[in-house]
């Protein structure tokens, strides 16, 4: 027969060793998500991006002396399209190009109306990571924050309007870096905003871009 104490002690060890069992299972559990969260690894995917806005060229403009009426547009409306490929880890890579505005003014020779339009096609290989390891939450404003950086060849066009036209063009070696901030509207489908600043050697050209882009994940495997 067992004493009441006896019992009181048989049940508290029971007890016991029950609370001990469903913490280690507990832990297990929790360690397993982590471990799955932690390992998943996203598709390798082919990630389209096409984007537009506004760009600003803040260098030096040499407007040739003895004219009239100068008037200088340091603005334009670029449109740039990247081609990028996301492995199974952070560092992406592409080709980025479009048609980027640098500047243009106006001015009078002679008397006579002049314009000069400068503009560059960057063709670039662009590297661009995720500011993911700044945060693990999936909803952190880190993880939808990317740096990029390329180098490539620049295009520079040259078009003047004055008793006729004349075009001329250059190349020239360069870079570019940009950040963006991406936002998802569905599986495939993304808006992102970057500034970027595209810098020109040979010419010592400059411009910063600002613009709202299309992301498209076009292909995954």
């Amino acid at each position: 027969m067992w004493t009441n104490k006896q019992m009181r002690l048989r049940l508290f060890l029971l007890l016991l060793t029950a609370a001990g069992a469903s913490r280690t299972t507990h832990a297990q559990a929790t360690s397993t998500t982590t471990d799955s969260v932690t390992n998943r690894r996203d598709p390798y995917a082919l990630v389209l991006t096409v984007g537009g806005g506004l760009s600003y060229y803040p260098a030096f403009i040499g407007v040739p002396p003895d004219v009239d009426q100068v008037a200088i547009n340091r603005s334009g409306i670029p449109a740039t399209v990247r081609l990028m490929w996301h492995p199974d880890h952070r560092l992406r890579i592409g080709l980025e190009s479009g048609l980027v505005p640098l500047y243009n003014y106006r001015v009078t020779a002679a008397g006579e109306q002049a314009r000069v339009a400068v503009s560059t096609i960057p063709v670039l290989v662009v590297f661009s990571m995720p500011l993911a390891w700044l945060s693990g939450t999936e909803r952190s404003l880190a993880r939808r924050l990317s740096v990029s950086g390329g180098t490539g060849t620049y295009i520079i066009r040259s078009d003047l309007s004055y008793r006729g036209d004349v075009n001329a063009s250059r190349l020239s070696i360069g870079w570019m870096a940009a950040g963006a901030y991406t936002q998802p509207i569905g599986r495939r489908f993304r808006i992102a905003t970057e500034l970027k600043w595209y810098s020109i050697t040979a010419t010592s050209d400059a411009v910063f871009t600002l613009q709202l882009q299309a992301v498209w994940r076009a292909f995954t495997w």
